[in-house]
């Protein structure tokens, strides 16, 4: 039954795929394609994250996968796709067998008038949505495998002066499956993590294009959303703006409300925006964002996330360094609750040591919290606070060859300042990739 689910979920990532094997004309059409190997052991301190009875384990991946870009008046396609074996040594897990794939493709139906949009992702997430599975230091703890593939035929009307109107219908369907062994020891069992979800959604976008520097869009969309746990009925009205004010420095903003009447008889109704502010400073570029957005979550039917972020980039002639700050918070919309928050701060850097040698150093400092159902306060999660350190070297050699080492220093605290009941895991990995 499990290997019929995974089948079914990237159904539509290998049919997409056919596509891209279809006789096209050859005339003007641009073909990049990029196959790829990577060979990896890892060896972990704290397999399963824990602050007492820690666990050392030692993890061989291998990596095999390729990028795909094909372009042309009529298609365009971008595809990813990376095959992954990893065996833990010690048994912490059980083989794993995964898959990562992208796939991007735009089709003109009838010229310049009726296209076609189709999409797909597969990809290792957390079933914490205010965590992200690619910052992990666990390769499976708390984890699930989320399938994601869109379809979106649209028309796009050229009116007078400046104005285009797109109209059209989206089909999306996400679909999650457990992870092997996911939890402690190692059972190799498999648990499926995730509300499987459908959406259809119509939408109309006016844009008119004031100056070359100057865009207006209004939207509206209807949307259609079916689980297991509820569905509901979803109406957005949105207005925006894009204006680019200097050279590489832009301000744009959108604000909108939407409508959500859920099969129980519960409506919500709350404002949603998108504003930014990107400014070069002569090659240090600053940014500040204020987001609230529909976001997926794996656990809630329905998740209303609201973000602010300020960062700092600079570019040197061997480098860059950069930096972030940021504040989210999780509300999941049909219990008007905020499910989780998180806050942190983060520094990164990259120096060119010599030719064909790279350094590269990151550092974090976030603090979680989760809501509790007993009452309406919100309590720490059991590890709050997390201090991340990284350091790394690569190393390219001829015949596009490189090696990588990077080691990863984690502690989970309870306090900011309070060590005592930490889980600390140490990481190293040793990587060597060719690119063909």
């Amino acid at each position: 039954m499990k290997i019929n689910k995974v089948r079914s979920g990237m159904l539509f990532f290998l049919l997409s795929g056919l596509f891209l094997w279809l006789p096209v004309p050859a005339s003007a059409a641009d073909f990049e394609f990029k196959p790829f190997v990577s060979l990896s052991e890892e060896v972990t301190d704290n397999v399963y994250e824990n602050a007492t009875g820690k666990r050392t384990d030692y993890i061989t991946r291998v990596r095999p996968g390729a990028t795909f870009r094909y372009q042309s008046p009529l298609w365009t396609w971008d595809t990813a796709y990376t095959f992954e074996y990893r065996n833990y040594a010690r048994g912490s897990n059980g083989d794993e067998y995964l898959h990562d794939g992208s796939l991007k493709g735009n089709i003109s139906v009838i010229d310049n008038f009726f296209f076609l949009d189709l999409s797909d992702t597969y990809k290792r997430v957390t079933l914490d949505v205010s965590q992200n599975a690619a910052t992990q230091t666990s390769l499976f703890v708390n984890q699930t495998d989320q399938n994601s593939a869109q379809i979106s035929p649209y028309l796009l009307w050229r009116l007078r002066g400046e104005r285009t109107l797109k109209t059209g219908y989206s089909f999306t369907d996400t679909r999650y499956f457990g992870v092997n062994g996911s939890t402690q020891g190692g059972s190799g069992s498999q648990r499926s993590n995730g509300i499987d979800k459908q959406e259809h959604r119509g939408f109309a976008d006016l844009s008119h294009d004031v100056t070359a520097k100057l865009n207006f869009t209004t939207r509206y969309a209807f949307t259609r959303l079916e689980s297991d746990p509820a569905q509901y009925n979803k109406h957005d009205v949105s207005g925006s703006f894009k204006y680019e004010y200097a050279d590489k420095s832009f301000l744009s903003a959108q604000l909108g409300n939407s409508w959500q009447q859920f099969n129980n008889g519960v409506d919500v109704s709350y404002l949603f925006w998108n504003a930014a502010v990107i400014h070069d400073f002569n090659g240090t570029v600053g940014t500040l964002e204020a987001i609230v957005i529909t976001t997926e979550d794996p656990l809630v039917v329905s998740t209303k996330e609201t973000t602010y972020r300020a960062k700092l980039d600079k570019t040197f002639l061997r480098g860059s360094i950069g930096g972030a700050v940021h504040y989210s918070e999780f509300v999941n919309t049909q219990t008007d609750v905020i499910d989780h928050r998180t806050q942190g701060v983060s520094v990164s850097g990259r120096y060119e040591v010599m030719q064909d040698i790279t350094a590269t150093l990151a550092t974090s400092v976030e603090k979680y919290s989760q809501q509790t159902t007993a009452n309406n306060s919100i309590n720490a999660t059991n590890y709050p606070y997390r201090f991340t350190g990284t350091g790394g070297l690569n190393f390219a050699f001829n015949k596009e060859l490189t090696l990588g080492l990077t080691y990863t220093y984690v502690t989970q605290r309870y306090g900011f300042s309070d060590a005592a009941g930490a889980a600390e895991i140490n990481k190293a990995v040793v990587e060597l990739k060719k690119t063909f």
